[in-house]
């Protein structure tokens, strides 16, 4: 670290700030209000709260370097401790910032976590949509410039990052883990063996289905860890999180579609958390380790090279959007004709057909699970036009969409 003596005017480090970075700096000084703001501040600041209430808890702590903070409507704020003599004098805030939009999901947890009115989702809106918009990495550059100007002192962005973190945790955490872990050993205490963890990950790994039903059963409750003191509702769901997001990488490596199993992952544990009942979660947990292995035994009947394993994912990934041969060439680092060729000695279709057919059963869940029209199911897997679309549905299906959709209702 490289101090400087001569301390500079905080006023004219802060004008220079704005200046150069144009986001709202605002400095305040020990005892007193807001001394000075720089930029559009005012109409930057949550429509209900006071300056002042939204710091106050943030600042009784001592502060020893820079702290990014993120107050509860995601407004980002820098805020670098000013220090004279060794004592601190005052504090500079820089923002808010936004690092993107919420999206509407976000939007909807945010005001049920805070429990705020939906009445005031405009005003909110108004808010977000007034914010810069600046990355993570950004801030912590500007903290690190900050600090520089303001005290003179060298920081590394990892500094600011690992003091943000320690900054907004009770300094009680670090304690209660060490007696945790001094009391488990004084007691001999200890969680299960790994050794049916990993027969269980294993398992998945290989898309052994009935073996892992098998071990679930033997799998012993007592020695699990406790992941939730205050609530054993919450403990069998933190649990179960855990459990979903490690086999969700077996699956990965046991051979589904990466972007597949994160979106498996991501949907299973959302289902997880609306769940109010312990054996619920237990069942949902089962389902999910089955839905992972279930996948991964289908994965493995496929009998493929590792180029045409690209191929599959891709188009996997991007049935709603063009795919041409010249791109799964360059993905693969084939040439085009020969890799034709290759996939249609290993998967006994053409790639053309191999598309269709990826595209139509896409749009046999489409028409069973949404009221979208036909035609625009059509329109949003790249068909040309509706014509074109019932005409290749029934080529793999024997029916038309419209068929196929009342055949449906009918068995429901």
């Amino acid at each position: 670290m490289v101090n400087v003596h001569n301390q500079p005017d905080v006023a004219y480090s802060c004008k220079l700030l704005y200046e150069s970075i144009q986001l709202p700096i605002f400095y305040i000084e020990d005892g007193h209000g807001v001394e000075t703001i720089w930029g559009s501040g005012d109409q930057h600041r949550p429509f209900y709260m006071e300056f002042e209430k939204l710091f106050h808890p943030f600042i009784e702590k001592e502060m020893e370097h820079p702290v990014i903070l993120t107050a509860n409507s995601w407004g980002e704020f820098i805020i670098v401790p000013v220090k004279r003599s060794g004592e601190r004098h005052g504090f500079v805030v820089i923002g808010p910032s936004i690092q993107q939009v919420p999206t509407d999901e976000h939007i909807h947890g945010l005001m049920n976590d805070n429990q705020m009115s939906y009445r005031d989702l405009p005003h909110w809106n108004a808010y977000w949509d007034s914010l810069p918009v600046v990355s993570r990495l950004r801030l912590l550059h500007i903290s690190v410039l900050a600090h520089w100007m303001i005290n003179q002192e060298a920081l590394e962005i990892t500094d600011v990052l690992q003091y943000s973190y320690q900054y907004v945790l009770p300094a009680m955490f670090q304690s209660n883990i060490e007696i945790e872990i001094l009391a488990k050993r004084e007691l001999s205490v200890s969680n299960h063996s790994s050794k049916i963890e990993k027969r269980l990950l294993e398992l998945i790994r290989t898309g052994n289905t009935s073996e892992l039903m098998k071990q679930w059963i033997a799998f012993p409750n007592e020695g699990v860890g406790i992941l939730s003191k205050r609530s054993q509702l919450r403990n069998m769901k933190n649990l179960a999180i855990c459990c979903v997001a490690i086999a969700m990488r077996a699956a990965v490596d046991g051979g589904i579609y990466e972007e597949l199993a994160f979106t498996l992952s991501d949907l299973h544990i959302q289902q997880i958390e609306e769940l109010n009942d312990v054996k619920a979660v237990e069942a949902a947990l089962v389902r999910a380790l089955l839905d992972f292995t279930e996948r991964v035994e289908q994965s493995r009947k496929e009998s493929m090279s590792k180029p045409i394993r690209i191929c599959c994912e891709y188009i996997f990934n991007h049935l709603y959007q063009g795919i041409t041969f010249d791109k799964l060439a360059e993905l693969t680092g084939l040439n085009s004709n020969y890799l034709m060729n290759l996939f249609k000695e290993q998967t006994g279709m053409t790639l053309m057909n191999y598309i269709q057919k990826q595209r139509i059963e896409e749009a046999k869940k489409l028409l069973n699970m949404t009221n979208d029209t036909i035609s625009s199911i059509g329109l949003r897997l790249n068909f040309y036009d509706q014509s074109h679309f019932i005409k290749v549905f029934k080529k793999y299906t024997g029916m038309t969409p419209k068929k196929y959709r009342s055949t449906l209702k009918t068995e429901g």
